[in-house]
């Protein structure tokens, strides 16, 4: 899995909230969640990730903004500051010393890193 092999302590560069390229995702069930690559079932049996996504159902909100500001998603853009993620955080924005411009992981049927490329 994703888990095994990531440097939890290593500095995070999270595109999500650097304010240079803020992007959100929305699942297929109405949820706002930091990036695409959050939705995997994995993460739903995260009790920090399932606090998060049960306040992000875009249709309890009249903004994205107002989601934005639940005390779940303060928490998570502080622990970010800080270093702290989830395990795919720690995957896919750990800080580089070159940009990264495409990344493709494939997975085997157990979740654990087949292959990988850096471009």
């Amino acid at each position: 899995m994703i888990e095994q092999g990531v440097d939890r302590e290593a500095e995070l560069d999270p595109k999500c909230m650097n304010g240079k390229q803020e992007a959100f995702a929305i699942t297929n069930r109405g949820e706002l969640i930091p990036c695409c690559w959050l939705d995997t079932q994995v993460n739903r049996k995260d009790q920090d990730y399932m606090e998060l996504v049960l306040a992000s159902n875009v249709d309890d909100y009249d903004s994205i903004d107002e989601i934005l500001f639940q005390p779940e998603w303060i928490e998570f853009r502080e622990n970010l500051k800080k270093n702290k993620g989830f395990a795919i955080c720690h995957y896919v924005c750990k800080k580089r010393d070159s940009a990264q411009h495409k990344r493709e992981v494939v997975l085997d049927e157990e979740g654990n890193v087949k292959y990988e490329k850096e471009t």
